[in-house]
């Protein structure tokens, strides 16, 4: 799912759709000869490209574009009936794009931290921080823009919470799964966090009554806060699974 969010990008500079995903949602998986994927997506991410991200954001060749401001950086999937039976459970998806180039770049998103509820983001420690520029990527939006009105935060959680609430709805456990790599892998570990803290994994349905496991499959991932964000992380139950990747993934 990490290596989707780059084989699906528009890298093109002549293309139209440059800076957006090149398949619809439908059809997203199977454009990708996933065909036994076992997954539907049901929601595409964009962020704005305000910000200024080096190897992130990209600028396109042609005047007019589908969006001037805006970045698709990933999507929301869930699991369909025959792989929800197989895993016991209905699991929410979420794959956040990053970049193919060196991690050297970061730096300029790592050059100081903030705490995390200056962002709006909940925090029941004041002494939970996180790297600037990956919360400033997570929560700026543009009013001005289709895609990117709200901001890349306020998309997954109103999603995760609409899916949590039908599944769970309808009797059935729900877990959430996340991944990314590199700055992808950074909005992972910030967005599982946001979400365990918000309490969306708390659903009150017909389900197990138990909150819903949230998982982070982490593929070369910078440092993304301080010490007491990681204790934090682990007091809410998020599991984060981390691997190192020699390469940046291929495209």
């Amino acid at each position: 799912m990490a290596q989707s969010c780059y084989d699906a990008f528009d890298y093109d500079p002549f293309s139209y759709y440059f800076g957006g995903c090149r398949f619809p949602r439908r059809a997203f998986l199977d454009s990708l000869h996933l065909t036994r994927h076992g997954y539907d997506v049901t929601r595409y991410l964009y962020a704005t490209a305000n910000i200024r991200l080096p190897n992130f954001f990209t600028k396109s060749r042609w005047p007019n574009l589908w969006s001037p401001k805006a970045n698709w950086i990933g999507y929301v999937a869930v699991s369909d009936d025959e792989t929800s039976r197989v895993l016991g459970r209905r699991d929410i998806a979420i794959a956040w794009r990053g970049t193919v180039t060196r991690l050297e770049w970061l730096a300029d998103l790592m050059n100081y931290l903030k705490p995390v509820d200056g962002k709006k983001i909940p925090s029941r420690d004041p002494r939970v921080k996180v790297q600037s520029g990956f919360v400033d990527l997570y929560t700026e939006k543009d009013d001005s823009c289709h895609f990117c009105k709200y901001s890349a935060r306020e998309q997954v959680l109103t999603e995760v919470k609409r899916l949590t609430e039908k599944y769970d709805g309808a009797g059935e456990e729900v877990s959430i799964t996340i991944t990314g790599h590199s700055l992808g892998s950074a909005l992972a570990t910030l967005s599982a966090y946001d979400i365990a803290e918000t309490g969306l994994n708390l659903v009150e349905g017909e389900g197990s009554g138990r909150p819903a496991p949230i998982c982070v499959f982490s593929f070369s991932g910078p440092r993304v806060g301080n010490v007491r964000f990681k204790e934090r992380l682990d007091f809410l139950g998020v599991k984060v699974l981390s691997r190192a990747v020699t390469r940046p993934v291929s495209v």
